[in-house]
């Protein structure tokens, strides 16, 4: 009687194998040793895990918060920040791209900051930017009605705010500030520390 075909042998001596590698038996080693196709296939396998690259933290790793959302207004802080409510959550927002006098810079700061709380209605919208190194939602707000106004840049508008150039791309506020210095506006009505708030805080951190 004739044996089985040589495809049977073939396929059975792989399946041994594979049995051999993914569930080795006590004498697993003297079985592949004695199998040429067994050490040719777990050269092959062991080959192709050890070649895969190391996977490297990807960006959907770290949770990022929303880029757009209508918060509610709960407080003012300056010139340039303010506490917000979004979904239940209490947000300190940073607006981008200004820096507004501070508050002992008086009456810079007071004025930035009355024009702020002037010009915020109680449902307004934050765009995130990022989040800063104390914790801080640095973003961009926006009224909500039809006409949708930029909150940030009004107060370059008005002159309640310089444009903080060093983290500031965006040629909008530059045309802004050059029209509001050229007028005399706010903060531009005479030389001083509060045109450039960022150095009288240096100063007076040293």
């Amino acid at each position: 009687m004739r044996g089985p075909p040589s495809w049977y042998l073939k396929k059975s001596a792989w399946s041994k194998c594979r049995r051999a590698v993914l569930r080795p038996p006590r004498n697993a080693a003297r079985s592949l040793s004695l199998n040429p196709l067994c050490r040719l296939t777990t050269a092959f396998i062991l080959g192709s895990v050890c070649a895969l690259p190391p996977r490297l933290p990807q960006a959907s790793d770290w949770p990022t918060p929303p880029s757009s959302r209508i918060c509610t207004l709960d407080q003012v802080l300056d010139g340039d920040s303010m506490r917000l409510t979004c979904k239940g959550k209490s947000v300190e927002v940073r607006l981008h791209c200004i820096d507004a006098p501070e508050y002992e810079q008086i009456p810079w700061g007071k004025q930035s900051r009355h024009h702020l709380r002037k010009i915020t209605p109680r449902k307004v919208e934050l765009k995130t930017i990022e989040i800063d190194q104390f914790g801080r939602t640095l973003g961009e707000v926006y009224t909500t009605e039809p006409s949708r106004r930029f909150l940030n840049l009004e107060q370059v508008v008005g002159g309640h705010a310089a444009v903080y150039e060093h983290y500031c791309s965006d040629p909008a506020f530059t045309r802004a500030q050059r029209k509001a210095r050229k007028a005399g506006l706010g903060i531009w009505s005479k030389p001083g520390a509060q045109q450039t708030p960022w150095v009288f805080r240096h100063r007076k951190g040293s």
